[in-house]
């Protein structure tokens, strides 16, 4: 049996919103409600350098991501700045480069696999890609997503395909270098107009009230937590994405196709913040991380094929036609966190650790052993 083991880095001032790990130094980095981004050495768990208010202009930092080299891409509001690690100075006020061609908030930001192209979603439900080689803005995907623009991720190892996530309840698989849409699927079956009454602000807790129950008829569930779209992820044979929706399912899409590939129903008992296929997996599509909202919940999915048909096998319903939860049966490890988690990543070359951003002023590591 599998346990864990938790460490807390301490240094911010104020709730952590954002965290990244190095594709290949042991580094992190953590953009906090304080105003300031801490670079993290994880062999020693101390901090290396800071960067201060000052360059933010007092604003929260709610994207940081490193490039493969020496460089850190931060975002705040609707500007992204990158900074120069190899400054000797251990507190960095000065950014080496400016990027401001989003016309809202951030909501994330993502390299393709060469770290060409940077993508940065907005709320005005844009995405913008920069080519950092030619250092200009390469193409605007704009006018599909009818909502806030939630998540970007690149298709692994693909010179123009992307995919985003919006708070419209949608994914659109795009060639952004022709800003041209290849699939797009809706997760908003149509609802009656007289449950209208009932709908919530779509701004509203990502659309989480704290509690689904899995046990309302779909249409009562879709009211009180609609599926919006808050997280996506690729694994890394770029075969499949995978979706958190704010009533709690999981979806997992074939690309190629976009066809479903596997849904878990009621995977959380709250809307999913976050989905990630384990970095530190070579072969990563057969197990995904899940985090759920409210429930607090970190889970570890088996979404292998071999699973899929172990399931398939098992009643879905008893003998008085009650339906049955198999969803144990995919589960290979699940933990509930002290808080409400912000953000959550994995790093490629530090195996079985989970680094977690939530609402206190540490950032946790958690260590599967």
């Amino acid at each position: 049996m599998s346990k864990i083991i938790e460490k807390k880095l301490n240094g911010h001032k104020d709730t952590v919103l954002s965290v990244a790990c190095h594709n290949k130094q042991e580094i992190c980095s953590t953009g906090s409600d304080d105003c300031t981004v801490r670079i993290w050495d994880l062999k020693s768990n101390k901090t290396i350098k800071c960067i201060g208010k000052e360059a933010f202009n007092d604003n929260p930092i709610n994207n940081v991501c490193f490039d493969d080299d020496y460089l850190l891409y931060c975002s705040y509001d609707n500007i992204i700045l990158s900074f120069d690690l190899r400054q000797p100075n251990i507190i960095l006020k000065q950014f080496y480069k400016q990027y401001k061609y989003n016309n809202s908030e951030i909501n994330q930001l993502n390299f393709d696999s060469k770290f060409q192209y940077l993508g940065a979603c907005d709320d005005s439900g844009q995405t913008k890609i920069i080519d950092l080689q030619k250092d200009k803005l390469a193409e605007t995907l704009s006018k599909k997503h009818l909502n806030i623009c939630s998540s970007v991720v690149f298709k692994p190892n693909s010179k123009n395909e992307l995919i985003t996530g919006s708070m419209d309840f949608s994914i659109i698989h795009w060639d952004f270098l022709k800003s041209k849409v290849l699939h797009r699927e809706s997760f908003n079956p149509p609802i009656p107009l007289t449950k209208n009454k009932n709908k919530k602000d779509n701004n509203s807790n990502n659309g989480d009230d704290g509690d689904n129950d899995c046990s309302q008829p779909a249409t009562t569930n879709q009211m009180l937590n609609p599926p919006f779209v808050n997280s996506i992820d690729i694994s890394n044979n770029s075969k499949h994405v995978s979706v958190g929706l704010g009533n709690g399912d999981l979806i997992i899409n074939e690309i190629s196709s976009f066809k479903q590939y596997l849904k878990i129903n009621c995977a959380h008992k709250s809307s999913i913040s976050q989905v990630q296929y384990p970095k530190y997996l070579e072969n990563n599509y057969d197990t995904l991380i899940t985090v759920g909202n409210y429930d607090k919940k970190i889970i570890l999915w088996d979404v292998s094929e071999e699973c899929n048909e172990r399931v398939s096998k098992l009643p879905i319903s008893d003998d008085q036609n009650n339906p049955i939860d198999n969803n144990n049966e995919r589960i290979k490890l699940w933990t509930t966190h002290s808080e409400k988690i912000n953000c959550l990543t994995t790093s490629p070359i530090i195996n079985n650790n989970i680094f977690i951003a939530d609402i206190s002023n540490d950032l946790s590591i958690l260590s599967v052993q």
